[in-house]
């Protein structure tokens, strides 16, 4: 049973028999948007987030084109899935919807120079001159940490930017199997590179 006792009930409004009944018909009213955060002042915020460094590839056969991003991560385990968010004029953005299929090449230090290249605004960059192409396998960038072959699973539309769903359908890592020690990081705008740990490997998110 409901308890209106400290129900602060306007003056047009009647309580009759637990019910609200209003004077006048009742017309709900639009809710108030919130207040946008200036654009500039929210990515000074962001740039206080440091990540690594990966490179969105789509192989179109004779070029593989090249986008750095660091708008991306893993959603689920069962299937393996990776989210990686495209702005609406980014040059690689039609190619790998037309094509259906995308890369993802983490990066490390040696590879700033590629990141760069990758990172300009523009038309596609091709960036055949970084990658291998693995016999019977997917083109890669030479010396990646880690490659991701993918599949488009889904896309979504959030205000400029396509948010794109990959099933992983191959994951290649460097030497060994092991996660390499030096990836490349970015930071404030910067690429940096990785610092000491802070205390021994227990575990943490994944």
């Amino acid at each position: 049973m409901s308890d209106y006792s400290d129900l602060d009930v306007a003056p047009e409004v009647v309580l009759v028999r637990g019910l609200l009944e209003a004077a006048e018909p009742f017309v709900p009213t639009a809710a108030e948007e919130p207040a946008a955060v200036d654009p500039e002042r929210f990515k000074t915020a962001m740039r206080a987030f440091a990540t690594g460094v990966a490179i969105v590839t789509v192989d179109l056969g004779e070029h593989l084109l090249g986008l750095t991003i660091n708008s991306c991560c893993s959603i689920s385990t069962r299937p393996p899935t990776v989210l990686v968010s495209l702005a609406h004029g980014a040059s690689a953005r039609l190619p790998l919807l037309e094509r259906g299929r995308f890369g993802l090449s983490i990066l490390a230090e040696r590879h700033s120079e590629l990141a760069e290249l990758g990172a300009v605004p523009g038309g596609p960059k091709a960036v055949d001159v970084f990658a291998e192409r693995l016999e019977d396998g997917p083109a890669t960038i030479a010396g990646a940490l880690a490659h991701l072959d993918c599949s488009v699973g889904q896309t979504f539309e959030v205000a400029d930017h396509t948010l794109v769903i990959g099933v992983v359908e191959h994951a290649l890592v460097g030497e060994g199997g092991e996660a390499p020690p030096d990836p490349l990081v970015y930071y404030d705008r910067t690429f940096r590179r990785l610092g000491e740990p802070l205390r021994p490997r227990e575990g943490g998110p994944t």
